[in-house]
């Protein structure tokens, strides 16, 4: 009975500084929303309830990151409270071992990590799918919204759009670049800069274009009919770009609008496609060295029609057969090379699907390694609590947050596996934290933080 009410003291002691850090946290990151997409959203004339929709989808993501990220805090203001109250040292007088102190926080936080999962398999997605469909129409209610520096832009349908430069007060853009696909006759039109200007009451994009060129073919099949324009000014009119909010349902999922379940199955068929490709590439290879056999083998038996006799010599002046393979051979290894290219990109997206279905439980599972972090370190803190909370809080996220990155990245170009891209920056703070609770369990000493007190070393440079 003693146990269980220890138990639930603990873990009332938790409660508190939980939803304190959660708060904080999620403060932080709706301020960053706020600045960086309200703002754009409201100032370009979308509605309110749309807005509301967009900021309410946008929580998903949010608190996939702020769940996990509120646990470090909370666990080293509980445990740095109980040790400044010396309420640890009573603990442990009393026969308490660390591992005991800390087994209802973890059962909790195993809790909150089955939760998770649940969430980052089955809710996530498909908040990121409503909020991928409403920024869409979106972009198509304002298209403006959706054209961005430096990256291919198709919210106008029937062209792609880059902009290398764009300043949204003025409407004036640089290094313009915007290829038409309407009718099935392809134009390029490149312009050093010129103004980007919305037609309220037409609903027309318009593009004033300075010094650039026009480059179009009409006939696609005769080349002879490729012309380059070159101007000084040019008008670009894209009619019907409405500013009503057209709703749409998108089919197309990306990785992170999906469950695990339709990321294997993605899987299977970037599997299936690798496995007939490489077939391909062993049958092109084969049937190219069968071609050469058979074209060289013959020649040898006419030259040479018994093996006593040897081959008579060709007359002075006269050209010898021989077979031509190297413009085949050229052929074969273009066709290799173009089969090559196509499984390293079959293989770069089975790595991006098995990145995001690890990420799926490596997220969620930092819950617990947070806990077994934050409770040895909030104990050798003492009565430091907050200042050591925040500053090993921040610390552990930008930690966590560069090995997930930079596994994600080294995953996505087939440098590493994807589970172990997820897991390393758990794999790396289970082993400091169990490192760490070893010692603390055993009254070590692996940390002096008075050596960490400038006031001391003033101290004692004075005496």
């Amino acid at each position: 009975m003693k146990i269980r009410t220890l138990d639930r003291y603990i873990l009332s002691n938790h409660i508190g500084p939980y939803f304190f850090s959660l708060a904080i946290i999620t403060f932080v990151f709706v301020m960053e929303f706020i600045i960086n997409a309200l703002d754009n959203l409201v100032g370009k004339g979308v509605g309110f309830f749309t807005v509301l929709e967009f900021f309410s989808l946008s929580l998903g993501h949010m608190f996939a990151l702020i769940i996990p990220m509120a646990v470090m805090p909370a666990t080293l203001m509980a445990f740095g409270q109980l040790t400044a109250d010396n309420e640890i040292t009573a603990m442990k007088s009393s026969g308490v071992s660390l591992y005991r102190m800390i087994a209802p926080v973890l059962a909790a936080t195993a809790i909150l990590t089955v939760a998770l999962v649940f969430y980052f398999n089955m809710l996530l997605p498909e908040s990121n799918h409503r909020l991928a469909n409403l920024m869409l129409d979106i972009g198509r209610m304002k298209p403006t919204l959706q054209i961005k520096e430096n990256i291919f832009s198709d919210a106008l349908e029937g062209y792609t759009i880059l902009v290398r430069e764009k300043n949204d007060k003025t409407g004036e853009i640089k290094g313009v670049q915007i290829f038409e696909l309407k009718g099935g006759l392809p134009k390029a039109i490149i312009a050093e800069g010129g103004r980007m200007i919305y037609e309220e009451g037409e609903n027309v994009l318009r593009f004033e274009l300075d010094n650039g060129e026009i480059h179009e073919m009409p006939d696609p099949a005769d080349i002879k009919t490729y012309r380059r324009t070159q101007f000084r000014h040019f008008t670009l009119n894209i009619q019907d770009t409405e500013r009503t909010l057209k709703r749409s349902e998108r089919t197309h999922r990306g990785d992170r609008e999906m469950t695990v379940g339709m990321m294997r199955g993605k899987i299977r068929e970037y599997e299936g496609t690798s496995e007939a490709t490489r077939a391909h590439m062993n049958q092109v290879s084969l049937d190219h060295i069968v071609a050469i056999f058979s074209r060289v083998i013959p020649d040898i038996k006419t030259i040479a029609p018994s093996a006593s006799a040897p081959p008579p010599l060709p007359e002075p002046g006269q050209p010898q057969a021989v077979p031509r393979i190297g413009s085949e051979a050229e052929q074969i290894l273009q066709i290799l090379e173009t089969e090559t290219y196509a499984l390293d990109s079959n293989l770069r997206q089975i790595n991006r699907y098995g990145v995001e279905i690890n990420k799926k439980f490596a997220i969620p599972f930092s819950c617990i390694i947070f806990v077994l972090l934050g409770a040895p370190l909030a104990i050798r803190s003492g009565r430091k609590g907050m200042a050591v909370s925040i500053g090993f809080s921040i610390l552990s996220f930008l930690v966590y947050y560069i090995f997930l990155n930079a596994g994600e990245k080294l995953a996505d170009r087939r440098l590493m596996s994807p589970w172990l891209s997820m897991w390393l920056a758990n794999i790396f703070f289970l082993v400091v934290a169990a490192i760490l609770l070893r010692r603390t369990n055993r009254e070590f000493t692996a940390i002096n933080w008075d050596r960490l007190n400038p006031g001391k070393w003033r101290r004692r440079a004075d005496s």
